[in-house]
Protein backbone atom coordinates (compact mmCIF):
# COMPACT_ATOMS: atom_id res chain seq x y z
CA UNK A 1 0.00 0.00 0.00
CA UNK A 2 1.42 3.35 -0.98
CA UNK A 3 -0.89 6.15 0.08
CA UNK A 4 -0.25 9.69 -1.13
CA UNK A 5 0.14 10.83 2.47
CA UNK A 6 3.28 8.72 2.78
CA UNK A 7 1.63 6.54 5.42
CA UNK A 8 3.38 3.32 6.32
CA UNK A 9 3.06 0.78 9.09
CA UNK A 10 5.92 2.03 11.20
CA UNK A 11 4.88 5.68 11.09
CA UNK A 12 1.28 4.72 11.75
CA UNK A 13 2.12 2.53 14.74
CA UNK A 14 4.59 5.07 16.03
CA UNK A 15 1.90 7.75 15.92
CA UNK A 16 -0.51 5.52 17.80
CA UNK A 17 2.22 4.77 20.33
CA UNK A 18 2.83 8.45 20.91
CA UNK A 19 -0.90 9.05 21.38
CA UNK A 20 -1.18 6.13 23.79
CA UNK A 21 1.90 7.29 25.68
CA UNK A 22 0.37 10.72 26.11
CA UNK A 23 -2.92 9.25 27.27
CA UNK A 24 -1.19 7.05 29.80
CA UNK A 25 1.26 9.58 31.19
CA UNK A 26 0.75 10.26 34.91
CA UNK A 27 -0.01 13.93 34.28
CA UNK A 28 -2.71 13.10 31.73
CA UNK A 29 -4.20 10.47 33.99
CA UNK A 30 -4.42 12.91 36.88
CA UNK A 31 -5.82 15.63 34.66
CA UNK A 32 -8.63 13.42 33.45
CA UNK A 33 -9.45 12.09 36.88
CA UNK A 34 -8.36 8.52 36.14
CA UNK A 35 -6.25 8.54 39.29
CA UNK A 36 -8.03 9.19 42.57
CA UNK A 37 -6.00 11.95 44.19
CA UNK A 38 -7.70 11.33 47.53
CA UNK A 39 -6.39 7.79 47.72
CA UNK A 40 -2.84 7.63 49.03
CA UNK A 41 -1.15 4.32 49.58
CA UNK A 42 1.61 4.02 52.15
CA UNK A 43 2.83 0.88 50.40
CA UNK A 44 5.39 1.63 47.70
CA UNK A 45 4.74 0.32 44.19
CA UNK A 46 6.66 -2.91 43.91
CA UNK A 47 6.49 -3.93 40.27
CA UNK A 48 3.96 -1.47 38.88
CA UNK A 49 6.51 0.80 37.28
CA UNK A 50 5.65 3.72 35.02
CA UNK A 51 5.60 3.05 31.29
CA UNK A 52 9.16 3.31 30.03
CA UNK A 53 10.70 3.35 26.55
CA UNK A 54 12.29 0.12 25.35
CA UNK A 55 15.77 0.77 24.05
CA UNK A 56 16.95 -2.73 23.16
CA UNK A 57 15.61 -6.09 22.11
CA UNK A 58 11.99 -6.87 21.30
CA UNK A 59 9.94 -3.70 21.06
CA UNK A 60 12.85 -1.33 20.62
CA UNK A 61 11.84 -0.43 17.06
CA UNK A 62 8.32 0.54 18.06
CA UNK A 63 6.90 -2.03 15.63
CA UNK A 64 6.67 -5.39 17.38
CA UNK A 65 4.56 -6.87 14.59
CA UNK A 66 7.29 -6.27 12.03
CA UNK A 67 9.89 -7.60 14.44
CA UNK A 68 8.03 -10.93 14.57
CA UNK A 69 7.07 -10.88 10.90
CA UNK A 70 3.28 -10.88 11.31
CA UNK A 71 0.69 -8.59 9.72
CA UNK A 72 -1.40 -6.37 12.03
CA UNK A 73 -5.01 -5.72 11.05
CA UNK A 74 -7.42 -2.83 11.11
CA UNK A 75 -10.52 -4.52 12.50
CA UNK A 76 -13.63 -4.27 10.32
CA UNK A 77 -14.68 -7.86 11.05
CA UNK A 78 -15.98 -7.40 14.57
CA UNK A 79 -15.10 -8.79 17.97
CA UNK A 80 -14.01 -12.19 16.69
CA UNK A 81 -11.51 -14.10 18.79
CA UNK A 82 -9.33 -15.24 15.90
CA UNK A 83 -8.22 -11.68 15.20
CA UNK A 84 -7.93 -10.60 18.83
CA UNK A 85 -11.46 -9.67 19.88
CA UNK A 86 -11.31 -5.99 20.80
CA UNK A 87 -8.85 -3.30 21.87
CA UNK A 88 -8.64 -2.10 25.47
CA UNK A 89 -9.08 1.56 26.29
CA UNK A 90 -6.22 3.55 27.88
CA UNK A 91 -7.90 3.54 31.29
CA UNK A 92 -8.18 -0.25 31.15
CA UNK A 93 -4.50 -0.57 30.27
CA UNK A 94 -3.65 1.68 33.21
CA UNK A 95 -5.63 -0.54 35.59
CA UNK A 96 -3.74 -3.52 34.22
CA UNK A 97 -0.48 -1.73 35.06
CA UNK A 98 -1.73 -0.80 38.53
CA UNK A 99 -2.84 -4.39 39.10
CA UNK A 100 0.75 -5.45 38.59
CA UNK A 101 1.97 -3.37 41.53
CA UNK A 102 1.55 -5.97 44.27
CA UNK A 103 1.00 -9.61 44.99
CA UNK A 104 -2.43 -10.52 46.31
CA UNK A 105 -4.41 -13.62 47.26
CA UNK A 106 -6.21 -14.31 43.98
CA UNK A 107 -9.22 -15.88 45.68
CA UNK A 108 -9.63 -12.84 47.92
CA UNK A 109 -9.38 -10.55 44.91
CA UNK A 110 -11.93 -12.64 43.01
CA UNK A 111 -14.45 -12.41 45.85
CA UNK A 112 -14.02 -8.63 46.03
CA UNK A 113 -14.25 -8.35 42.25
CA UNK A 114 -17.42 -10.44 42.32
CA UNK A 115 -19.07 -8.02 44.72
CA UNK A 116 -18.01 -5.09 42.50
CA UNK A 117 -19.53 -6.82 39.46
CA UNK A 118 -22.77 -7.65 41.28
CA UNK A 119 -23.24 -4.05 42.41
CA UNK A 120 -22.30 -2.52 39.05
CA UNK A 121 -24.53 -4.95 37.16
CA UNK A 122 -27.50 -4.63 39.53
CA UNK A 123 -27.52 -8.37 40.19
CA UNK A 124 -30.39 -9.90 42.18
CA UNK A 125 -30.00 -10.41 45.92
CA UNK A 126 -27.94 -13.52 46.62
CA UNK A 127 -26.00 -13.25 43.34
CA UNK A 128 -22.35 -12.36 42.85
CA UNK A 129 -19.82 -12.28 40.04
CA UNK A 130 -16.65 -14.04 38.99
CA UNK A 131 -13.92 -13.00 36.54
CA UNK A 132 -13.07 -15.97 34.35
CA UNK A 133 -10.59 -16.67 31.57
CA UNK A 134 -13.24 -15.97 28.93
CA UNK A 135 -16.89 -16.98 28.62
CA UNK A 136 -15.89 -20.50 27.50
CA UNK A 137 -13.94 -20.90 30.74
CA UNK A 138 -17.02 -19.74 32.64
CA UNK A 139 -18.98 -22.61 31.10
CA UNK A 140 -16.33 -25.13 32.18
CA UNK A 141 -16.06 -24.00 35.79
CA UNK A 142 -19.78 -23.29 36.07
CA UNK A 143 -20.86 -26.77 35.07
CA UNK A 144 -18.04 -28.39 37.02
CA UNK A 145 -19.22 -26.49 40.09
CA UNK A 146 -22.80 -27.64 39.61
CA UNK A 147 -21.70 -31.28 39.49
CA UNK A 148 -19.01 -31.31 42.16
CA UNK A 149 -20.54 -28.83 44.60
CA UNK A 150 -17.93 -28.33 47.34
CA UNK A 151 -16.91 -31.98 47.58
CA UNK A 152 -13.16 -32.32 47.13
CA UNK A 153 -13.22 -35.98 45.96
CA UNK A 154 -15.56 -35.00 43.11
CA UNK A 155 -13.51 -31.90 42.27
CA UNK A 156 -10.36 -34.00 41.93
CA UNK A 157 -12.14 -36.73 39.92
CA UNK A 158 -13.85 -34.46 37.35
CA UNK A 159 -14.20 -35.10 34.36
CA UNK A 160 -14.54 -38.71 35.51
CA UNK A 161 -18.06 -38.29 36.83
CA UNK A 162 -18.59 -41.92 37.73
CA UNK A 163 -20.77 -41.98 40.82
CA UNK A 164 -21.84 -38.34 40.55
CA UNK A 165 -25.58 -38.14 41.21
CA UNK A 166 -26.48 -35.60 38.50
CA UNK A 167 -24.55 -35.32 35.23
CA UNK A 168 -27.13 -34.77 32.47
CA UNK A 169 -27.64 -31.36 30.87
CA UNK A 170 -30.71 -30.73 28.73
CA UNK A 171 -30.22 -28.54 25.68
CA UNK A 172 -32.55 -27.64 22.84
CA UNK A 173 -31.38 -29.22 19.58
CA UNK A 174 -31.44 -25.77 17.97
CA UNK A 175 -29.15 -24.48 20.74
CA UNK A 176 -26.27 -26.87 19.98
CA UNK A 177 -23.18 -24.83 19.11
CA UNK A 178 -19.36 -25.09 19.21
CA UNK A 179 -19.20 -24.05 22.85
CA UNK A 180 -21.28 -26.90 24.20
CA UNK A 181 -17.92 -28.68 23.93
CA UNK A 182 -17.08 -26.85 27.16
CA UNK A 183 -20.05 -28.51 28.86
CA UNK A 184 -19.05 -31.92 27.55
CA UNK A 185 -15.43 -31.57 28.65
CA UNK A 186 -16.57 -31.59 32.28
CA UNK A 187 -17.94 -35.10 31.80
CA UNK A 188 -21.55 -33.93 31.62
CA UNK A 189 -23.83 -35.61 29.09
CA UNK A 190 -25.99 -33.48 26.78
CA UNK A 191 -29.59 -34.54 26.22
CA UNK A 192 -31.21 -32.96 23.15
CA UNK A 193 -34.86 -31.89 23.09
CA UNK A 194 -36.97 -29.76 20.77
CA UNK A 195 -40.26 -28.90 22.47
CA UNK A 196 -41.43 -27.84 25.93
CA UNK A 197 -43.07 -31.24 26.37
CA UNK A 198 -39.85 -33.05 25.44
CA UNK A 199 -37.89 -30.84 27.82
CA UNK A 200 -40.12 -31.73 30.75
CA UNK A 201 -40.18 -35.41 29.81
CA UNK A 202 -36.36 -35.50 29.65
CA UNK A 203 -36.00 -34.46 33.30
CA UNK A 204 -35.06 -37.35 35.55
CA UNK A 205 -33.09 -37.88 38.81
CA UNK A 206 -29.78 -37.54 36.90
CA UNK A 207 -30.66 -34.18 35.35
CA UNK A 208 -28.33 -31.42 36.49
CA UNK A 209 -29.34 -28.37 34.46
CA UNK A 210 -30.85 -26.89 31.31
CA UNK A 211 -28.45 -24.98 29.06
CA UNK A 212 -29.70 -21.93 27.18
CA UNK A 213 -27.75 -20.48 24.24
CA UNK A 214 -28.95 -16.90 24.20
CA UNK A 215 -27.81 -15.93 20.71
CA UNK A 216 -29.82 -18.88 19.32
CA UNK A 217 -32.93 -18.25 21.39
CA UNK A 218 -35.02 -17.25 18.37
CA UNK A 219 -34.40 -20.70 16.85
CA UNK A 220 -35.69 -22.68 19.80
CA UNK A 221 -39.24 -23.54 20.80
CA UNK A 222 -38.67 -22.89 24.52
CA UNK A 223 -37.92 -19.32 25.61
CA UNK A 224 -35.58 -18.22 28.35
CA UNK A 225 -38.32 -17.46 30.89
CA UNK A 226 -40.02 -20.80 30.08
CA UNK A 227 -36.70 -22.60 30.56
CA UNK A 228 -36.27 -21.01 33.99
CA UNK A 229 -39.86 -21.82 34.94
CA UNK A 230 -39.45 -25.49 34.02
CA UNK A 231 -36.11 -25.78 35.81
CA UNK A 232 -37.36 -24.19 39.02
CA UNK A 233 -40.40 -26.46 39.06
CA UNK A 234 -38.09 -29.50 38.93
CA UNK A 235 -35.30 -28.17 41.18
CA UNK A 236 -32.55 -28.15 38.53
CA UNK A 237 -30.15 -25.42 37.45
CA UNK A 238 -30.13 -23.12 34.42
CA UNK A 239 -27.15 -21.63 32.62
CA UNK A 240 -27.45 -18.85 30.02
CA UNK A 241 -24.50 -18.29 27.67
CA UNK A 242 -24.89 -14.65 26.58
CA UNK A 243 -21.24 -14.25 25.61
CA UNK A 244 -21.61 -11.79 22.72
CA UNK A 245 -24.97 -10.40 23.69
CA UNK A 246 -24.16 -6.96 25.09
CA UNK A 247 -24.78 -4.18 24.18
CA UNK A 248 -27.38 -3.22 25.19
CA UNK A 249 -25.83 -3.01 28.65
CA UNK A 250 -29.18 -3.69 30.32
CA UNK A 251 -28.81 -7.37 29.51
CA UNK A 252 -26.12 -7.58 32.19
CA UNK A 253 -28.90 -7.33 34.78
CA UNK A 254 -31.98 -8.34 32.80
CA UNK A 255 -30.88 -11.94 32.16
CA UNK A 256 -29.99 -12.75 35.79
CA UNK A 257 -33.27 -11.10 36.80
CA UNK A 258 -35.15 -13.62 34.63
CA UNK A 259 -33.98 -16.20 37.16
CA UNK A 260 -31.10 -17.98 35.42
CA UNK A 261 -28.83 -19.49 38.05
CA UNK A 262 -25.75 -18.54 36.02
CA UNK A 263 -25.20 -16.13 33.12
CA UNK A 264 -21.91 -15.54 31.33
CA UNK A 265 -20.73 -12.64 29.20
CA UNK A 266 -17.45 -12.23 27.34
CA UNK A 267 -15.14 -9.55 28.69
CA UNK A 268 -13.16 -9.25 25.46
CA UNK A 269 -15.91 -8.28 23.03
CA UNK A 270 -17.75 -4.95 23.16
CA UNK A 271 -17.02 -4.56 26.87
CA UNK A 272 -13.43 -4.11 25.59
CA UNK A 273 -11.71 -5.77 28.52
CA UNK A 274 -8.76 -8.15 28.21
CA UNK A 275 -9.40 -10.65 25.43
CA UNK A 276 -8.89 -13.62 27.78
CA UNK A 277 -11.53 -12.48 30.26
CA UNK A 278 -15.14 -13.30 30.97
CA UNK A 279 -17.84 -12.55 33.50
CA UNK A 280 -19.90 -15.18 35.31
CA UNK A 281 -22.86 -13.84 37.28
CA UNK A 282 -24.73 -16.31 39.43
CA UNK A 283 -25.99 -17.43 42.79
CA UNK A 284 -23.37 -17.07 45.51
CA UNK A 285 -23.18 -20.77 46.31
CA UNK A 286 -22.77 -21.73 42.67
CA UNK A 287 -20.08 -19.09 42.15
CA UNK A 288 -18.24 -20.44 45.21
CA UNK A 289 -18.37 -23.96 43.79
CA UNK A 290 -17.15 -22.62 40.44
CA UNK A 291 -14.17 -21.00 42.15
CA UNK A 292 -13.33 -24.31 43.80
CA UNK A 293 -13.02 -25.78 40.30
CA UNK A 294 -10.70 -23.17 38.80
CA UNK A 295 -7.25 -21.66 39.17
CA UNK A 296 -5.48 -20.81 41.45
CA UNK A 297 -6.71 -24.07 42.99
CA UNK A 298 -4.77 -27.12 41.81
CA UNK A 299 -5.73 -30.62 40.69
CA UNK A 300 -9.07 -29.63 39.15
CA UNK A 301 -10.51 -29.32 35.68
CA UNK A 302 -10.47 -25.52 35.68
CA UNK A 303 -6.80 -25.12 36.57
CA UNK A 304 -5.99 -24.05 32.96
CA UNK A 305 -8.70 -21.35 33.31
CA UNK A 306 -6.18 -19.05 35.00
CA UNK A 307 -6.99 -15.37 35.57
CA UNK A 308 -4.21 -12.99 36.59
CA UNK A 309 -4.61 -10.11 39.02
CA UNK A 310 -3.92 -7.67 36.18
CA UNK A 311 -6.73 -9.15 34.09
CA UNK A 312 -9.19 -8.91 36.98
CA UNK A 313 -8.54 -5.21 37.58
CA UNK A 314 -8.59 -4.40 33.87
CA UNK A 315 -11.87 -6.25 33.32
CA UNK A 316 -13.52 -4.37 36.19
CA UNK A 317 -12.50 -1.02 34.70
CA UNK A 318 -13.66 -2.02 31.22
CA UNK A 319 -17.01 -3.15 32.62
CA UNK A 320 -17.39 0.11 34.56
CA UNK A 321 -16.72 2.18 31.42
CA UNK A 322 -19.11 0.01 29.39
CA UNK A 323 -21.97 0.30 31.89
CA UNK A 324 -21.53 4.07 32.27
CA UNK A 325 -21.17 4.92 28.56
CA UNK A 326 -23.63 7.09 26.64
CA UNK A 327 -24.47 4.62 23.87
CA UNK A 328 -26.21 7.29 21.78
CA UNK A 329 -22.93 9.20 21.74
CA UNK A 330 -21.15 5.97 20.79
CA UNK A 331 -23.51 5.52 17.83
CA UNK A 332 -22.85 9.08 16.71
CA UNK A 333 -19.12 8.30 16.76
CA UNK A 334 -19.70 5.23 14.57
CA UNK A 335 -21.77 7.34 12.13
CA UNK A 336 -18.99 9.93 11.95
CA UNK A 337 -16.43 7.24 11.12
CA UNK A 338 -18.62 5.90 8.33
CA UNK A 339 -19.16 9.43 7.00
CA UNK A 340 -15.41 9.87 6.56
CA UNK A 341 -15.47 6.86 4.20
CA UNK A 342 -18.63 8.05 2.44
CA UNK A 343 -17.15 11.47 1.74
CA UNK A 344 -14.00 9.91 0.27
CA UNK A 345 -15.66 7.49 -2.17
CA UNK A 346 -18.62 9.51 -3.44
CA UNK A 347 -16.58 11.00 -6.31
CA UNK A 348 -16.36 7.50 -7.80
CA UNK A 349 -20.12 7.13 -7.85
CA UNK A 350 -20.00 4.91 -4.76
CA UNK A 351 -22.90 5.83 -2.48
CA UNK A 352 -23.74 5.04 1.13
CA UNK A 353 -26.73 2.85 1.84
CA UNK A 354 -28.92 3.39 4.92
CA UNK A 355 -27.29 2.25 8.15
CA UNK A 356 -28.40 -1.18 9.34
CA UNK A 357 -28.87 -1.36 13.09
CA UNK A 358 -31.09 -3.52 15.26
CA UNK A 359 -30.49 -2.61 18.92
CA UNK A 360 -32.48 -5.66 19.98
CA UNK A 361 -30.49 -8.18 17.95
CA UNK A 362 -29.56 -11.23 20.00
CA UNK A 363 -25.81 -10.81 19.71
CA UNK A 364 -22.99 -8.68 18.31
CA UNK A 365 -25.24 -5.63 18.42
CA UNK A 366 -23.61 -2.94 16.30
CA UNK A 367 -24.41 -0.83 13.24
CA UNK A 368 -23.34 -2.09 9.84
CA UNK A 369 -22.49 0.30 7.04
CA UNK A 370 -22.74 -0.53 3.34
CA UNK A 371 -21.79 1.24 0.14
CA UNK A 372 -23.20 0.71 -3.36
CA UNK A 373 -20.93 0.56 -6.41
CA UNK A 374 -22.43 1.81 -9.67
CA UNK A 375 -21.58 -0.93 -12.22
CA UNK A 376 -22.17 1.63 -14.97
CA UNK A 377 -19.10 3.52 -13.71
CA UNK A 378 -16.74 0.93 -12.20
CA UNK A 379 -15.94 -2.66 -13.11
CA UNK A 380 -15.26 -3.99 -9.62
CA UNK A 381 -17.47 -6.00 -7.29
CA UNK A 382 -18.08 -5.76 -3.57
CA UNK A 383 -16.26 -9.02 -2.80
CA UNK A 384 -13.28 -7.82 -4.84
CA UNK A 385 -13.16 -4.60 -2.83
CA UNK A 386 -13.24 -6.52 0.45
CA UNK A 387 -10.48 -8.83 -0.75
CA UNK A 388 -8.30 -5.88 -1.75
CA UNK A 389 -8.83 -4.33 1.68
CA UNK A 390 -7.80 -7.59 3.33
CA UNK A 391 -4.74 -7.85 1.08
CA UNK A 392 -3.57 -4.33 2.00
CA UNK A 393 -0.02 -4.17 3.32
CA UNK A 394 1.81 -3.41 5.53
CA UNK A 395 -1.37 -3.31 7.65
CA UNK A 396 -4.32 -5.42 6.52
CA UNK A 397 -7.84 -4.00 6.60
CA UNK A 398 -10.08 -6.81 7.79
CA UNK A 399 -9.47 -10.47 7.15
CA UNK A 400 -11.18 -12.70 4.61
CA UNK A 401 -9.91 -15.74 6.51
CA UNK A 402 -11.01 -14.81 10.02
CA UNK A 403 -13.17 -17.92 10.36
CA UNK A 404 -10.58 -20.64 10.00
CA UNK A 405 -7.06 -19.26 9.46
CA UNK A 406 -5.98 -22.69 8.30
CA UNK A 407 -6.47 -24.13 11.78
CA UNK A 408 -9.33 -26.52 11.12
CA UNK A 409 -8.66 -30.20 11.59
CA UNK A 410 -8.70 -32.70 8.75
CA UNK A 411 -11.92 -34.64 8.29
CA UNK A 412 -11.15 -38.00 6.61
CA UNK A 413 -14.87 -38.50 5.95
CA UNK A 414 -15.44 -35.17 4.20
CA UNK A 415 -16.37 -35.17 0.52
CA UNK A 416 -13.67 -34.09 -1.91
CA UNK A 417 -13.60 -30.37 -2.56
CA UNK A 418 -15.33 -29.44 0.70
CA UNK A 419 -14.68 -25.98 2.07
CA UNK A 420 -13.91 -24.97 5.62
CA UNK A 421 -15.35 -21.51 5.10
CA UNK A 422 -13.55 -18.27 4.47
CA UNK A 423 -14.25 -15.98 7.35
CA UNK A 424 -16.49 -13.78 9.36
CA UNK A 425 -18.01 -11.99 6.40
CA UNK A 426 -18.51 -13.14 2.84
CA UNK A 427 -17.24 -9.99 1.14
CA UNK A 428 -20.48 -8.99 -0.54
CA UNK A 429 -22.61 -6.25 0.91
CA UNK A 430 -26.27 -6.11 1.80
CA UNK A 431 -28.24 -9.27 1.02
CA UNK A 432 -25.31 -10.65 -0.93
CA UNK A 433 -25.53 -7.91 -3.55
CA UNK A 434 -22.32 -8.28 -5.60
CA UNK A 435 -22.27 -4.54 -6.30
CA UNK A 436 -22.11 -3.50 -2.68
CA UNK A 437 -19.70 -3.96 0.19
CA UNK A 438 -19.87 -3.21 3.86
CA UNK A 439 -18.58 -3.77 7.36
CA UNK A 440 -18.79 -2.60 10.96
CA UNK A 441 -16.70 0.25 12.30
CA UNK A 442 -17.11 -0.35 16.05
CA UNK A 443 -13.59 -1.68 16.59
CA UNK A 444 -11.78 1.03 14.65
CA UNK A 445 -9.23 3.11 16.52
CA UNK A 446 -8.92 6.85 16.06
CA UNK A 447 -7.66 7.65 12.56
CA UNK A 448 -8.32 4.23 11.07
CA UNK A 449 -11.47 5.45 9.30
CA UNK A 450 -9.23 7.82 7.33
CA UNK A 451 -6.81 4.99 6.49
CA UNK A 452 -9.70 2.89 5.15
CA UNK A 453 -11.01 5.86 3.17
CA UNK A 454 -7.59 6.50 1.62
CA UNK A 455 -7.20 2.84 0.70
CA UNK A 456 -10.65 2.76 -0.93
CA UNK A 457 -9.71 5.83 -2.96
CA UNK A 458 -6.68 3.89 -4.18
CA UNK A 459 -8.77 0.83 -5.00
CA UNK A 460 -11.42 2.76 -6.92
CA UNK A 461 -8.83 4.89 -8.70
CA UNK A 462 -7.16 1.72 -10.00
CA UNK A 463 -10.43 -0.10 -10.85
CA UNK A 464 -11.30 -0.42 -14.55
CA UNK A 465 -13.90 2.06 -15.71
CA UNK A 466 -17.13 0.66 -17.14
Amino acid sequence: MNLKSGWNRRSFLSTLGAIAGGLLSPGRLNAEGMVNKKTKSTTPGVDGNPIVPITSGLGSTGDIYAELGVTPLININGTVTVIGGSVMKPEVMELMRQGNQHFVLINELEVAAGKFIAKLCKSPAGYTGLVTGGAAAAIVVGYAGMMTEDLEPRIIACPDVTGFPRTEVIIQKSHRYPFDHQIRQTGAKLVEVETREEMIAAINPRTLAIHFTNILSDRGKVSGPETVEIAKAHNIYTFNDASADVPPKERLWEYPAVGFDMVTFSGGKDICGPQASGILIGKEELIHWSMLNMSPQEDRIGRPCKVGKETIFALLKALEIFVNQDYDATLRMYDARAQVITDAVKRFGVTALPRQFNPQALGNVTPRYDWQIDPAKLKITGPEVMQKLADTRPVGIGSMGAGSSGMRGRDPNASAGGSAGNGHHGGAGRSGDPNSFGFAVWQLKDGEDKIIADRLVEIFSEAPKA
